[in-house]
C-alpha cells in the first residue's frame, strides 16, 4: 500500500512558511510575493518528486525542472526587495534573474540526458552565491526592515541560503549517483535523506520567520564610520532630530529606514550613515535614545503601568526595552519609576513644610 511521501511534508512547511510571510501586511507587497512564489514553487517541486517516486507518474519529470529554476530567483529578489528604498527589486536585479531564467530555459531543451540535472545545480548554485554576497552587506542595508529588527532578517537569509545549498547538495549526490551506478535503491536513500535535511531547515525556517517578522530585537551592529562628520550630515541629522521630537515618529515600532528616507525627500542609506558620522552609533541605537527618553519622561510624569509606558514608547520586546532602558540610564524602568516617584514623595514634604 502507498503511503504519504516523505516530500509531501516538505511541501505542508513550505506552505506554512508562506502563509506566514504573505499575511504579514508590514513587509513591502513585492516582497510577500516574491517569498511567498518562491515557497510555493518549492512545495510544487517536492510534491512532484512523491507523485515520482511513490506513485511512478514519470510524466512529471518533463515540467518539474522547469519549476525549480525558479525557486532561489524568487527568493533573491525577495530579499532584494527588502534592501529597496521602493520596496521593490531593481531593475538591475530583475535583469539578471531574466537573463539567469532565460539562459537556464534554453539550457533545458539542450538534446543532453544529464543536461537537466546540470542546470537546475548551476542555476542554484549562481542564485546561491547571490544570496551569500548579501549576508556580507551592513546591517542597515534591509531599509525595509526596521532596524531593531535586522539581525533577525540576516538569519533568515541565512536559512534561504542554507537551503538552496541543501538543495543543490542533494541534487548532486543524485547526480553523481545516477551517472556512477543508476541504482535505484541508492538514488531513494540519497532522496530521502535529502528530504529529512530540507525538512529540517524549512522546520527552523517554520520557527524562525515569525520571530523575524513579529519579534523585536537589539541591533548589535557595530559597523560605525571613523570620518568626521561633514556639514551635510550634520544638516540631514538637525531635520531628521526635528523629526523625531516634533512628530514623535519612533513611537512607531515598524519605523525603518526607507520610511525615514522618504520623510525626509533623502536615500535611507544617506540617513544611517549621518548617525553614524555625527553621533558613532547605528541607526537602531538612536532611535532607541528617542524611544528610551520619552519613555523616562512617562515613566516621571504619569501613573502608567511600564507594560504601557513601553508599548507607547514603541518597544514591542520587555527584554529589548528593558535592555535599552538600563544602557542609558543605568537602571530598569521599575527602578527608574520607584526612585522618581519616590524623590517627588520627598519634593512635596518639603514643599508642605515649607508652608506651614
Amino acid at each position: 500500500m502507498n503511503t504519504v511521501p516523505t516530500s509531501w511534508l516538505i511541501s505542508i512547511l513550505a506552505v506554512f512558511i508562506a502563509a506566514a510571510v504573505v499575511s504579514r501586511p508590514r513587509l513591502p507587497i513585492a516582497a510577500r510575493v516574491l517569498f511567498g512564489l518562491g515557497l510555493s514553487f518549492n512545495a510544487v517541486v517536492t510534491v512532484f518528486v512523491g507523485l515520482r517516486l511513490e506513485y511512478g507518474v514519470d510524466g512529471l519529470s518533463q515540467v518539474q525542472p522547469h519549476v525549480a529554476i525558479l525557486i532561489a530567483p524568487s527568493l533573491w529578489l525577495g530579499f532584494q526587495s527588502l534592501a529597496s528604498t521602493s520596496g521593490f527589486p531593481t531593475r538591475q536585479c530583475l535583469q539578471r534573474v531574466a537573463i539567469g531564467i532565460g539562459a537556464a530555459e534554453l539550457a533545458l531543451f539542450a538534446p543532453l540526458a544529464w543536461s537537466v540535472d546540470v542546470v537546475v545545480i548551476a542555476t542554484n548554485t549562481v542564485f546561491a552565491v547571490l544570496l551569500s554576497m548579501m549576508l556580507r552587506q551592513p546591517s542597515d542595508a534591509f531599509v525595509q526592515v526596521a532596524p531593531s529588527k535586522s539581525r533577525l532578517t540576516r538569519l533568515a537569509l541565512f536559512f534561504a541560503l542554507l537551503f538552496v545549498v541543501l538543495v543543490i547538495a542533494a541534487d548532486t549526490a543524485i547526480f553523481v549517483a545516477v551517472l556512477s551506478a543508476g541504482n535505484a535503491g541508492v538514488i531513494d536513500l540519497l532522496t530521502g535523506v535529502s528530504g529529512v535535511g530540507v525538512a529540517v531547515v524549512l522546520l527552523c525556517a517554520l520557527i524562525g520567520v515569525p520571530l523575524v517578522l513579529g519579534a523585536q530585537s537589539a541591533d548589535g551592529s557595530h559597523e560605525i564610520t571613523a570620518q568626521e562628520p561633514l556639514k551635510e550630515n550634520q544638516d540631514l541629522l538637525s531635520k531628521l532630530d526635528q523629526l523625531m521630537m516634533e512628530h514623535q515618529v519612533f513611537t512607531d515600532p515598524d519605523l525603518t529606514l526607507a520610511r525615514l528616507g522618504r520623510r525626509l525627500h533623502c536615500p535611507a542609506r544617506s540617513v544611517s550613515k549621518a548617525v553614524n558620522r555625527v553621533h558613532g552609533e547605528n541607526i537602531s541605537r538612536y532611535i532607541n535614545g528617542y524611544r528610551v527618553r520619552h519613555a523616562a519622561m512617562l515613566l516621571k510624569t504619569t501613573d502608567l503601568p511600564v507594560t504601557d509606558i513601553m508599548l507607547e514608547a514603541g518597544f514591542q520586546s520587555k527584554s529589548s526595552f528593558n535592555t535599552e532602558f538600563r544602557r542609558l540610564t543605568g537602571q530598569t524602568p521599575s527602578i527608574y519609576k520607584r526612585q522618581e516617584k519616590g524623590e517627588e514623595n520627598v519634593r512635596n514634604r518639603d514643599l508642605t513644610r515649607s508652608d506651614t
